[in-house]
């Protein structure tokens, strides 16, 4: 899964003199750098037709060039503004429109195992709204380091053809690469020469956006996470969800563009991609292109993404006539420092309604699905949770009565009421429905204890273990706490249960540390979904 590369000492390379770039944000990129959580980083503002680059670390991991504005990187879940500025194009144009729904686009190809998921329309899919899953239930990734290389179209309508059998499909916000994928995928069928040509044709092209596409132009970055450099990822029949490639100044160029109504060269309004919808996530809202949050300068619009080792981010706020660009290869997320260039947001009069059922507590317990295998069920900061043993918890959303539906995956739970008290849970999924018994008024994951260990003794855990020949465990310790990073994902903490004896609380797993005769530690194995992987320290 990854390559192993000697580590370059990183240097910072101002292009410009900086003038619009913090200091704090300049110095939590040189420090991530400097940890190899970072192996590079583009930094891009403007401001009042003023632009500044700002460039970290090297470009690839064997050479000590740096990056800088015409660096590529893969933007990921930028793709989706994109995706949704092509369908905003096409509706302008009269080829296709937002109330359009699968069923009439389908036709008679096949049925849906859920005649729901056929009235889904485009502007579902683009605001996340959809009900379907997060990732198709057949994506079955065999590959983790490029997951959704071989998801192909005949794997993509399987999909759409059997999801969400049995289930409620509800209409909540679920940020799903499942709905921008297939959504891409129909606007490049609908185009007739598919979702690169369209793209091409209808955005990129009039845009100007010469290196912005699905491969990258020029020198690249090298995708980097864990310490190493990786591969990066290629999409198929799910392009739309994440596959572009591009850099600082072409992003940049969007963002003054999507600012100036004289300049703006698609046949789409500038007003229209602003409309705000009623539709909210979290603490930001949507239009039918962007994310958005009120800040005390007025509305930023903005989209991130990420791939398996490249992260994103472009914002611009049209009162100030300000924008950023944040492109990092590594792990660090790019979005709460994007934020905080604009300065501190100012929260919406119309808060997000709690989607909790008001009496959930009862839904609250431990429930056994086979002798190995449990769900809990809790609840934390007012949310809803489920979690499976051996994966990481999931929220829970309300669909119908006493039905709540998984987003992570193409499943539900449906409460069982007998004598007015919540007796079992059965999980739907795949088309089939299996019963768990509640066993416990308390899920198992709550009943961990942590136990409290010295930093002397925390220290003695730190170091990197190997799990595979390209996989490994990192361990650090950080505000008297060890984090685990495994590679290619990202860093979380774990808490000590006893001596050598570690738990999550954000998956259900262990690691148990291992000694040798002399009390050194030599390797740990990890406990999960009672599998047993042993990892030796290095």
């Amino acid at each position: 899964m990854t390559v192993r590369h000697l580590w370059l000492a990183a240097a910072l390379l101002a292009l410009l003199q900086p003038t619009g770039v913090s200091a704090d944000l300049a110095e939590t990129i040189e420090q991530a750098v400097d940890e190899r959580k970072l192996l590079s980083a583009v930094v891009m503002t403007r401001s009042a037709d003023q632009e500044e680059v700002l460039a970290f670390g090297s470009r690839q991991a064997d050479e000590a060039e740096p990056p800088d504005s015409q660096t590529a990187y893969q933007i990921g879940s930028i793709t989706k503004a994109f995706t949704h500025l092509l369908l905003a194009e096409m509706v302008q144009r009269g080829e296709v429109d937002y109330s359009t729904t699968l069923a009439e686009i389908f036709g008679n190809e096949f049925s849906f195992a859920n005649p729901d998921v056929g009235a889904i329309t485009l502007e579902a899919l683009a605001t996340h709204s959809s009900g379907l899953p997060r990732l198709p239930a057949n994506l079955g990734a065999t590959d983790l380091s490029d997951p959704y290389s071989s998801f192909d179209e005949a794997m993509l309508l399987q999909a759409v053809s059997s999801a969400r059998a049995l289930q409620p499909l509800g209409n909540h916000y679920g940020y799903s690469n499942f709905g921008a994928g297939l959504l891409g995928y129909l606007l490049g069928r609908i185009h007739g020469g598919g979702y690169q040509a369209a793209m091409t044709e209808l955005v990129l092209a009039p845009l100007g956006m010469t290196r912005t596409g699905f491969a990258p132009e020029g020198a690249m970055a090298s995708a980097f996470s864990g310490g190493e450099t990786i591969p990066v990822w290629s999409f198929d029949a799910l392009a739309g969800a994440g596959a572009l490639w591009s850099d600082a100044q072409d992003l940049m160029r969007l963002a003054t563009l999507a600012m100036n109504n004289d300049q703006w060269p698609l046949e789409q309004s500038i007003d229209a991609q602003r409309q705000m919808l009623d539709v909210r996530a979290g603490e930001f809202t949507l239009t039918p292109v962007w994310h958005t949050v009120e800040t005390a300068s007025g509305r930023v619009f903005w989209h991130n993404g990420a791939t398996a080792g490249h992260r994103s981010f472009l914002g611009f706020r049209p009162e100030t006539d300000e924008s950023i660009v944040l492109l990092f290869s590594g792990d660090l997320d790019p979005t709460p420092l994007g934020m905080e260039w604009f300065g501190p947001q100012v929260s919406s009069e119309d808060e997000a309604t709690d989607i909790s059922d008001e009496n959930f507590s009862r839904f609250l317990g431990q429930y056994q699905l086979t002798p190995t295998l449990g769900i809990g069920i809790f609840e934390q900061s007012s949310v809803l949770l489920a979690q499976v043993s051996g994966q990481t918890p999931a929220q829970l959303f309300p669909v119908g009565d006493q039905v709540f539906a998984l987003h992570i995956a193409d499943a539900s739970l449906r409460f069982v009421e007998e004598d007015g008290s919540i007796t079992a849970v059965e999980l739907i999924q795949n088309g089939m429905v299996q019963r768990a018994e509640r066993v416990a008024d308390q899920a198992a994951v709550l009943a961990r204890e942590e136990t409290s260990l010295s930093a002397d003794q925390l220290d003695a855990y730190v170091g990197e273990y190997q799990l595979g020949p390209a996989t490994r465990f990192t361990i650090r310790q950080k505000d008297g706490r060890l984090e685990a990073q495994l590679t290619g994902q990202g860093s979380y903490p774990i808490y000590a249960k006893g001596e050598d004896v570690f738990f999550y609380k954000v998956v259900d797993a262990e690691l148990h540390f291992q000694r040798d005769d002399n009390g050194v530690i030599v390797g740990l194995v990890l406990h999960q979904a009672g599998r047993e992987l042993p990892a030796k320290r290095l």
